[in-house]
Formats: structure tokens, C-alpha cells, sequence
């Protein structure tokens, strides 16, 4: 093998080797940016949800509702409670599903996820809240 022939194969294993790199690097930022978004969704979603939790403290529920309407019963107040724990589980349950829809998230915590969303739907009272 001459010194040409080495040079020669040194190029194309080079070309080969900057042509794997540029695929690793693509595939890396395509699940950053995956990731990313991910993280922008959660961040947002537990945002919400919070909001709706701290809905649920008695004197916040109360003071909504009084700004809302004017006033408000105890049992508003306990329907409006309710009304946001709700709301926040739902928020949890879109979290979970969009982690699971984005690859992100086991098939086994979905179905956990779907087996609770299934046991909350089947009263009444949730799905009217």
C-alpha cells in the first residue's frame, strides 16, 4: 500500500467519520429539543395546577367566590373546592399524557394514569365538575 492509497483511505474513513458525528449531533438535538419542550409543558401544567390546588384552601374558595358573586354559602364554597381538585387532576392527568405521547414517560405509568382517570369519571359528580 503506498503512501497515496493511505491517504486516500484516510479520507473516506474521515468522511464516514464526520458524516456519523453529524447524525449523532442531529439525533441528540432532536431530543433536546424534545426534552425541552417537555420541560416548557410541565412547568406550565404545574403552574395551573397549583393555581387550581391552592383554589381549594377554604379561605381562597371562599374569597373567589365572594369576589365573583358577591358572597358565598359553605356549600359553594365546598362545590367550588371541589371544583378545583377537579380541575388540578386533570391538569396532572394532560401532563401525564403528553409526557407518555412524547416518549417520555413509561406505557406502564399511562396506564396507571388511565386506570385513575377511569375510576374518577365514573362518578357523577367529576365528570359534572
Amino acid at each position: 500500500m503506498t503512501l497515496s492509497d493511505f491517504a486516500t483511505f484516510s479520507t473516506a474513513i474521515s468522511g464516514m467519520a464526520v458524516t456519523a458525528s453529524l447524525i449523532y449531533l442531529a439525533l441528540q438535538t432532536h431530543q433536546n429539543a424534545k426534552h425541552t419542550k417537555a420541560l416548557i409543558q410541565q412547568g406550565r401544567l404545574g403552574a395551573i395546577r397549583e393555581l387550581a390546588l391552592s383554589c381549594a384552601e377554604p379561605d381562597l374558595a371562599s374569597a373567589i367566590l365572594t369576589g365573583l358573586r358577591g358572597g358565598s354559602t359553605a356549600e359553594e364554597v365546598k362545590a367550588f373546592q371541589f371544583q378545583s381538585y377537579c380541575g388540578a387532576s386533570l391538569y396532572g392527568w394532560q401532563d401525564t399524557f403528553l409526557q407518555y405521547e412524547m416518549g417520555l414517560l413509561d406505557k406502564d405509568i399511562f396506564l396507571q394514569m388511565r386506570s385513575g382517570v377511569t375510576r374518577a369519571m365514573s362518578s357523577p359528580a367529576f365528570r359534572e365538575a
